[in-house]
């Protein structure tokens, strides 16, 4: 995503445009095996927080934000935001083809992401995540 303008502190990803950060994280199921990407903007500076920390600018991460403003990316076009629709790498063992080919199917996705950012496009493989409160992640 570096040439996409983020700068990567792996799994979080950021890049500042037009007076605002945009955030990527990339989120993987809590007992494994699955991932799916969040995404989500917020006014850029520094974050005084609720309870009266400051997180610098280039620390803020997706989970800094409110939910309401959240979206997802998930492998399974017009899916539910459930386990089998993020990028599954569960069965996949140690077979370098399908690994990349699973790496790719989330690059092809990244200009979902992208219109997003741009002018809050939804697209197919996009869930906001305000629709998955009630889901959960593992």
């Amino acid at each position: 995503m570096g040439e996409l303008g983020f700068t990567v502190n792996y799994p979080h990803f950021q890049r500042k445009r037009d007076g605002r950060l945009e955030l990527v994280s990339l989120v993987h199921e809590k007992w494994g095996g699955g991932m799916f990407l969040e995404f989500a903007t917020i006014g850029a500076g520094d974050l005084q927080t609720s309870w009266g920390d400051v997180v610098p600018e280039q620390k803020i991460e997706v989970a800094y934000t409110d939910p309401a403003t959240r979206a997802r990316l998930i492998a399974k076009a017009n899916g539910t935001d459930s386990r089998e629709s993020y990028f599954r790498y569960d069965t996949l063992a140690e077979n370098q083809t399908q690994c990349d080919e699973l790496l790719q199917s989330l690059i092809d996705l990244l200009p979902q992401v992208i219109g997003w950012f741009e002018h809050g496009k939804v697209g197919p493989n996009i869930v906001p995540f305000s629709r998955s409160l009630n889901t959960p992640l593992g």
